[in-house]
């Protein structure tokens, strides 16, 4: 396993999409945020590989107090995508994150994903 860490700047109602690149192959196993305004369910933040979805992080339905830790949530269907550095789909390459327009206050978003670099991938024999 492995942790990338990030801190990024979110405007107030301003949509924002950014690109993270992965650093091996694999896949998210988890993720968290935690912003230093209030959050609340509005504010939304979608990680895609592509364009599929593999992971939300949603504010409370009861506004939380800046500071705290908001845990992300894996999609059920697709979540154990594999990302790749050396595939030759540059989407696959980067995890893009998209932030809604919703922030009700600029301020900082820290994302912390944990990597799982052991993922594989299952192949039928080739022969001989």
């Amino acid at each position: 396993m492995k942790e990338i860490h990030l801190a990024i700047e979110v405007a107030q109602t301003t949509a924002k999409t950014i690109y993270i690149p992965v650093p091996c192959r694999g896949n998210i196993a988890a993720l968290k945020a935690v912003y230093n305004g209030v959050t609340n369910t509005d504010d939304v933040v979608t990680f895609y590989r592509s364009t599929t979805a593999v992971a939300t992080i949603t504010g409370p339905s009861t506004a939380l107090a800046a500071g705290n830790a908001i845990a992300g949530v894996l999609d059920t269907t697709n979540g154990q995508l594999v990302f790749d550095p050396n595939s030759a789909t540059a989407t696959d390459k980067v995890i893009k994150a998209v932030f809604t327009n919703t922030f009700d206050a600029a301020g900082t978003f820290n994302l912390f994903i944990l990597w799982d670099d052991s993922a594989y991938v299952k192949q039928t024999p080739s022969e001989a």
